[in-house]
């Protein structure tokens, strides 16, 4: 049994078929539940404001939330998990099996499960790349949804009864930090190292060359430049096309940025790592076995590092959910790999299931381009090599995408004079003459003349990246996009498996005064018991039960419990050891992988029949202990008649 054990603890003051319950599809029409912590999405929250409401969260709902440290990034900033789950429900199988060295008894080394192991799990995420930072906001909105509705919203609070939410707002801490709390737009995570050889780390990175507290842009006349300014607004540079000739002056632009080290250039040896999303070990290599992923070697990273350790310990997540910023469409498995790799069924649920639902929310249900596998099928290429949703499907056994959140075109809400056509000139425009009001000047700086020390003379000014840097307009266009995705995740997680041990009976045959050599078999519905001698009153008992799992999905998906660390669904017949003999059969029954009640699944497979014959000495409890890693844990407790 594995748990948690580095993990801190922090307490402070289409073609399928589908039936889901009408409470699930009304939740967004119920009366908004009370907030204990209010949350508002007209700004960013970044690194710090992220970590104040998670902590103040698991301080307020303590009850149904629990906060995890499971790691920390090279800048020391704590990788966090919040576990929203109700921590009276649930149970593991360490519980009731209780974990013993024959050899030496007495040993106890082990920490237990926690209880949230025992349930169906759903990771979700975001923040993987720094200054795709819409993720971590639709993190945070989930988080409110959950604990704002439990208790007073039906389906929410079923849930969270019966499932287990992993959320982390922020798998690359540093990278967040710097694009919003710093302003300095940064993809991958940090890492201390000296880029330009000079015996110095991260001395020379984005400045801010005029002191107005922003790292903006800086624009200098350029004979090969490849912008010029806006006709209709000189504040907007237009990017001309490679082999586009004109007559007006021709500008370059740079990042605001200075020669800290006197080496004659700038921004050389910033404080920028690795693409965390290419570090993790599925397809990390090419195929010729050269490097394909990021980092010195798979999982190098402290954040790919700490991911993978805390999977590794919680096998009982099937549902993962990645979220990043730019595009507005969802990517399933494969990355690195064509679809031949992907088991037919597997295809159907990412498709026809998840991916036509994910459509229709958007708002587009015939739109191909929404749902698809990033592998260049054209070229027969991977997409990219190392990735976190391959590795999710591929080693792990979960069902993993990857939502790119933001389409400006398609996304954008309450902006006066952009009415969704496909010209990003409009859009800009529009934005530049309403930020004033909503946005305090926040998002543009007026260019102001500026002698840069290597390129001369120029303005320093323009767009704040971190407002349209490819992320979702803080205000009614993040709230639009957070709402969307909120509800693809609590259809996801009405998906779930769902056990139950039913029809359980346990049955009297035969009463004797010894079981120490009985014998039993059986044939069709006849059963033979054969005393051999020995002491002690005793009774032949027939167990039966029938196990179902009414959920959609199956315990595993295809051939995931052949996963290393994976395994199959079981049931156990416990009681006292030294008062129950088996005479048929032993305490525990594979059961292979139930399936769920899709039509992807053989009618039936979803159930299974179970029985035992046990004698019985005096009068011990029996109990049966039904676990699946990623379909939970049930116990049905037994009288005997």
């Amino acid at each position: 049994m594995h748990t948690s054990r580095r993990w801190t603890r922090i307490r402070r003051p289409g073609s399928l078929t589908l039936a889901l319950p009408a409470l699930f599809l009304t939740t967004c029409l119920q009366a908004l539940p009370a907030q204990e912590v209010p949350i508002s999405f007209d700004d960013f929250h970044g690194f710090e404001g992220a970590v104040e409401y998670v902590r103040e969260v698991a301080d307020a709902y303590p009850e149904i939330t629990e906060l995890l440290e499971i790691g920390r990034s090279t800048m020391d900033r704590p990788i966090h998990v919040l576990v929203i789950t109700n921590s009276a429900t649930g149970t593991t199988l360490d519980r009731h099996v209780p974990l013993r060295n024959m050899r030496k008894e007495g040993v106890d080394n082990v920490p237990p499960m926690r209880s949230y192991q025992g349930k169906p799990g759903i990771w979700i995420d975001g923040g993987t790349h720094g200054n795709e930072y819409t993720g971590t906001e639709v993190t945070l909105y989930i988080i409110d949804k959950l604990v704002s509705g439990y208790g007073s919203d039906e389906a929410i609070t079923r849930l969270v009864d019966e499932n287990t939410f992993y959320i982390c707002p922020m798998v690359n801490p540093d990278g967040v930090y710097n694009s919003v709390d710093r302003g300095i737009s940064q993809r991958q995570n940090s890492m201390r190292r000296d880029d330009d050889g000079d015996g110095r780390v991260n001395e020379d990175g984005p400045d801010d060359m005029n002191g107005d507290g922003l790292i903006t842009t800086f624009r200098y006349p350029d004979p090969e430049g490849r912008y010029v300014l806006s006709q209709e607004d000189p504040r907007i540079m237009v990017r001309l096309d490679r082999d586009e000739e004109t007559d007006r002056q021709r500008y370059s632009l740079v990042r605001e940025d200075s020669d800290e080290d006197g080496d004659g250039e700038w921004g050389e040896d910033p404080m920028r790592g690795i693409d965390v999303n290419r570090n993790f070990p599925e397809g990390w290599f090419t195929d010729d076995n050269s490097q394909g992923g990021s980092g010195a070697y798979a999982a190098s990273s402290p954040e790919s590092h700490a991911i993978l350790e805390f999977f590794s310990t919680h096998r009982n997540i099937l549902l993962v959910q990645s979220f990043h910023t730019s595009g507005g469409f969802t990517y399933r498995p494969f990355a690195r790999w064509p679809d031949e790799e992907i088991p037919g069924p597997d295809l159907t649920v990412f498709d026809d299931l998840m991916g036509t639902k994910y459509k229709e929310l958007v708002g587009e249900p015939d739109n191909a381009d929404l749902w698809r596998h990033p592998y260049r099928d054209d070229r027969g290429r991977p997409y990219g090599f190392g990735i976190f949703i391959d590795w999710a499907y591929a080693q792990y056994g979960s069902y993993a995408m990857t939502t790119e959140l933001w389409n400006w075109r398609r996304d954008t809400r309450g902006l006066p004079g952009y009415q969704g056509e496909e010209d990003r000139g409009a859009w800009y425009a529009a934005l530049l003459a309403w930020e004033n009001r909503p946005f305090d000047e926040r998002i543009f700086v007026p260019w102001e003349p500026y002698d840069h020390e290597q390129l001369g003379e120029g303005e320093v000014g323009g767009w704040v990246s971190t407002y349209v840097g490819g992320n979702a307009l803080p205000g009614a266009s993040l709230r639009h996009v957070a709402e969307t995705h909120w509800q693809f995740e609590l259809y996801k997680a009405g998906l779930l498996p769902r056990l139950e041990i039913d029809s359980a009976r346990a049955e009297v045959l035969y009463r004797s005064s010894s079981a120490a050599r009985a014998q039993a078999s059986s044939r069709g519905n006849t059963v033979t018991i054969r005393p051999q001698g020995g002491l002690g009153e005793y009774r032949v008992v027939k167990v039966t039960a029938t196990i179902r799992n009414t959920g959609p999905l199956a315990t595993h998906r295809t051939q995931g419990d052949d996963l290393a660390g994976n395994r199959e669904d079981a049931i156990w017949l416990l009681g006292d050891r030294d008062r129950v003999k088996f005479l048929q059969g032993r305490a525990w029954q594979e059961l292979g992988v139930l399936a769920g009640t899709l039509d992807v699944y053989e009618e039936g497979a979803n159930q299974r029949a179970v029985s035992w014959l046990v004698a019985v000495e005096g009068e011990p409890s029996l109990k049966l202990v039904l676990t699946s890693q990623k379909g939970g844990t049930k116990v049905r407790e037994l009288s005997v008649r």
